[in-house]
């Protein structure tokens, strides 16, 4: 197996909004998540390798931050919103406008999972091929 990227980006994961539309008809997408979008192809930049063109593995870790005035421990499983799914395709197309891969479809195996952190808040990204 070999491990192409390994790397923790920071800031707070947001999910990837639906698409909406105007009463004109006009399809559009959100700006919710463009700032986190943003940081993860910045991390992703700053390292970059060839673009892969293979079978490709992702695993994300999401760290979240606890709310306010919450006694909750670091390291417990998040399950509210946002949903884990949709988190995950916002990472998944920030990846892909970077150049990480040709198409995300080219992911085969995924696994992904969100906690609590007191720390450092944003995403543990890590990407394999050849497996």
């Amino acid at each position: 197996m070999k491990q192409i990227y390994h790397l923790f980006v920071n800031g707070t994961p947001k999910a990837q909004p639906r698409h909406r539309t105007t009463a004109r008809g006009h399809v559009y997408n959100p700006s919710s998540a463009d700032a986190w979008k943003n940081e993860i192809k910045m991390a992703f930049h700053s390292c970059r390798q060839p673009t892969i063109i293979g079978p490709a593995r992702l695993k994300v870790l999401f760290c979240m931050p606890v709310p306010n005035g919450k006694n909750i421990e670091e390291g417990s499983p998040h399950t509210s919103k946002p949903d884990t799914d949709n988190l995950f395709k916002a990472v998944m197309d920030a990846m892909t406008a970077v150049g990480v891969w040709k198409d995300d479809a080219l992911v085969s195996d995924v696994t992904a999972g969100k906690f609590y952190a007191r720390g450092a808040t944003g995403a543990q990204i890590i990407v394999e091929t050849d497996f």
